[in-house]
């Protein structure tokens, strides 16, 4: 009892040494018992003033380490020769603070591999304008990842064979590659991927995604269509599965392989799939592009999109555009058509 007291004593001597009052001026023991009490309930709570919290953080720490509990920062260790990539096995909500490059020596006899690892649902993850680099190899990948409810967004992807590839367990994109065959039987689970604000520049693929409800939008995308290296008809972006959303992303499409066809966007049992206000460029010769691949996929909703291919669609017999949402324009006469600004197909009509 008495260390208590002696304790109470010291804090309230503390409290009044603090007191902001000037050596000419009175308390009056009102004013002071409403002090003693004012700022025990301050320091009962934890109140700082805002400054204070501040003032306690490192200029030095990268943003991403600041916010607590904001995000886990993935880092690799750069001592390590061989790249392995930085993993994310568990939910929450990670961020990256630096770039990150990978080069293949000409020496190298196998360089495949991914530079992030998902394998876990309910993931955030955000670049915060940082880059992923690939050069001297086509088989690198920038972000894997495998589950439900994954979202990449913010930075930027260069030089990879695929710059995001998510699925959920049991769907892989590369069976709905163009080349192969459809599956009859495929089964979608509600993944809720979402790829956005995102720059993919020298990508084969910019986005491959399987699953339900998907969501891509407000990404730019530079692909370049190199069928040999891709080693088959090539695409910038995938999506297998219905009711996706793709939406204001911007596509540059160059150095298509003479001889093949190459979409900007690809889908495959996408039934429901809405895709509008979507921008679509080439650079150069634009013979055999394709603004939007359909295959096996109903109803598909296309609204507003700019698409400088040489066909605008190209549907498959299984396939078909939700006439109400078409404006009046028949599927056959977008199957057929051409695109709205390629030299080689010039005067002929293009499609709106």
């Amino acid at each position: 009892m008495y260390l208590k007291h002696v304790v109470g004593t010291a804090a309230i001597l503390a409290i009044a040494m603090a007191a902001p009052v000037s050596a000419h001026e009175e308390i009056s023991p009102p004013r002071l018992i409403w002090f003693f009490l004012s700022e025990g309930v301050k320091q009962g709570l934890g109140m700082r003033p805002a400054w204070e919290a501040w003032s306690k953080v490192p200029k030095d720490v990268p943003a991403a380490a600041q916010g607590a509990g904001d995000c886990e920062v993935l880092r690799r260790d750069d001592s390590i020769s061989v790249m392995r990539p930085m993993e994310i096995v568990r939910p929450g909500k990670y961020c990256l603070d630096r770039d990150y490059e990978f080069a293949c020596s000409p020496s190298a006899h196998d360089c495949a591999g991914r530079m992030i690892d998902i394998r876990a649902s309910n993931v955030d993850l955000d670049f915060r304008g940082h880059t992923l680099r690939m050069s001297g190899t086509r088989r690198y990948r920038g972000v894997w990842g495998t589950g439900q409810k994954i979202r990449v967004h913010n930075g930027r992807i260069e030089g990879a064979g695929a710059g995001v590839t998510l699925m959920d367990r049991g769907s892989s994109p590369g069976n709905a590659y163009p080349d192969m065959p459809v599956d009859t039987d495929d089964v979608f689970s509600d993944t809720g991927f979402v790829v956005e604000n995102m720059q993919f520049s020298g990508v084969l693929s910019a986005i491959e995604i399987a699953g339900s409800g998907n969501l891509v939008r407000d990404n730019r995308i530079d692909a370049m269509l190199d069928a040999t290296t891709a080693g088959g008809p090539p695409f910038a972006l995938l999506s297998y599965g219905p009711f996706a959303r793709i939406v204001r992303n911007t596509f540059h499409l160059r150095e298509l392989t003479p001889g093949w066809s190459g979409h900007a966007m690809y889908l495959r049992s996408a039934d429901g799939t809405q895709v509008g206000d979507n921008t679509v460029s080439v650079d150069g010769a634009c013979a055999g592009t394709v603004g939007i691949g359909l295959s096996r996929s109903r109803d598909i909703v296309l609204h507003r999109n700019q698409l400088d291919t040489e066909k605008m669609t190209d549907l498959d017999w299984r396939s078909s555009l939700d006439s109400a949402a078409m404006n009046g324009v028949k599927s056959g006469a977008q199957r057929a058509g051409a695109g709205q600004g390629c030299p080689e197909v010039a005067g002929k009509p293009a499609n709106s």
